[in-house]
């Protein structure tokens, strides 16, 4: 993180799912220091709002005297104002800002999602007069930017669009429309305007209630100006990064949901952790001297997934496998997430049944190494090709997870071990299953070290 300061004024959400204490997450998670300015605390959790109570004017002038003399700000977030007083004690702040260059990015809250008043006063005239001359990107959502064109929320992305204009037309600045509540079923559109381009951004819409989403979407902008960027690149960036928030919501309480503001940090940092811990089991495979009576004629693979994963592509394997020369053996490529079908599949199929097993080899079949296992008290289950349904065999996917089912279901729990003696056109196999590839990797070495 670098030394760029964003601040964000508005409200105090105490479940965390929105405002200010969301907002300098999110300013950190996209590298900015976050200040942060209450203008109200809110009564409010994932299940709604029940009122709120606005600060003094003087309070709310001491606080950003507080932060501006100390602090140099690159870009500011002003979202709930709370109401008609508060909004024009913060209108010299800001026209300072403006002065300075410092761009100002307006979130209007005149509503909680849910209906409740969130603002005292008459905020059209207000934010007319005493805001939006100040700003640089209002982003509100189709509701508030019907409210402040004088007009009918908007039904349809047409509709969306024209308001866009006229607002840009009014108040002369750009702005960015969410489109969450207009289409239906259909997938979110977000209109970006700035008098001279319009940029739409589509994102499949998410049927559960996500709550705060608007708001993760101005400090996303925000924390993007103040690293230096342009609107409209802040713009792309900031859906993409509201987009991976979106997918990975959170349920920290019995309502709604929340944007998974880390998600983007901490699913890299668990990427790097995944081909990791990968890369060092095969290491440990290479090196270990009786790891080569293990190689199937198909070659072995080791595969670790994401917590949560449910596709291939968020599993971890070998590009090239991992083959026999001589006595010895050898990676026919490096780590790669996608790069496996089978044992990504079943190490998929497994995690169905038991969420922390997440990382899966296979090796050759035969009795001495199933006595192996048992020497060493790994649990084995097997199961049958030839009972197999004839419409499952043809499906790869399906049958990867017929098979682990079957497996399963024998023994009640997942084993370390899960083999099958083949069919026609399948080679017979073991496959060895654990937390992690160090682990699998240490259970292989010691069942070659038996044989």
């Amino acid at each position: 993180m670098g030394n760029k300061v964003a601040l964000t004024i508005g409200g105090l959400d105490p479940s965390g799912g929105a405002g200010i204490t969301a907002d300098v997450v999110t300013f950190s998670v996209i590298g900015v220091h976050g200040a942060a300015v209450a203008t109200a605390l809110t009564y409010q959790n994932t299940r709604g709002v029940s009122g709120f109570w606005a600060v003094g004017e003087r309070d709310l002038k001491a606080q950003l005297d507080a932060v501006l003399e100390d602090v140099g700000v690159a870009a500011v977030k002003v979202g709930m104002l709370a109401s008609d007083r508060l909004a024009r004690a913060v209108s010299p702040y800001l026209a300072r800002f403006k002065g300075d260059g410092v761009p100002v990015v307006f979130d209007p809250v005149i509503n909680a999602g849910a209906g409740q008043p969130l603002y005292e006063g008459v905020p059209e005239k207000t934010f007319g007069d005493a805001i939006l001359p100040h700003a640089s990107l209002a982003t509100p959502n189709s509701l508030e930017l019907a409210y402040l064109v004088d007009d009918e929320p908007a039904q349809n992305h047409g509709e969306l669009r024209t308001q866009v204009r006229v607002f840009h037309g009014r108040y002369g600045l750009a702005v960015l429309a969410t489109g969450g509540h207009v289409g239906g079923k259909a997938d979110v559109v977000d209109i970006l305007f700035t008098g001279a381009e319009m940029r739409e951004y589509r994102r499949p819409r998410v049927e559960s209630d996500i709550h705060g989403t608007g708001c993760l979407l101005a400090a996303a902008v925000t924390a993007y100006l103040a690293l230096g960027v342009d609107v409209l690149e802040a713009f792309e960036r900031a859906e993409e990064y509201v987009n991976a928030a979106v997918t990975a919501a959170i349920a920290p309480g019995k309502g709604a949901l929340v944007p998974g503001r880390t998600a983007a940090v901490f699913g890299d940092a668990e990427r790097w952790r995944v081909y990791n811990n990968l890369l060092r089991a095969v290491n440990v495979f290479e090196a270990a001297s009786s790891t080569y009576k293990l190689i199937p004629e198909v070659g072995a693979n080791i595969a670790y997934a994401l917590p949560d994963a449910r596709s291939v592509e968020e599993v971890c394997a070998i590009t090239g496998r991992i083959g026999r020369v001589g006595a010895s053996v050898r990676a026919c490529g490096t780590p790669a997430f996608g790069a496996s079908s089978h044992m990504a599949r079943a190490v998929l199929a497994v995690m169905k049944h038991d969420p922390s097993i997440r990382a899966g080899m296979n090796v050759r079949f035969g009795d001495d190494v199933l006595a192996a296992c048992s020497g060493l008290s790994y649990r084995g289950a097997g199961f049958d090709r030839a009972r197999e349904p004839a419409e499952i065999a043809g499906d790869e996917g399906r049958t990867v997870q017929w098979g682990v089912d079957e497996a399963v279901s024998g023994v009640g729990v997942v084993p370390e071990i899960i083999f099958d003696r083949g069919a026609v056109g399948k080679e017979p196999m073991v496959r060895i299953f654990g937390r992690d590839a160090m682990e699998v990797v240490r259970r292989a070495v010691a069942i070659s070290r038996r044989l």
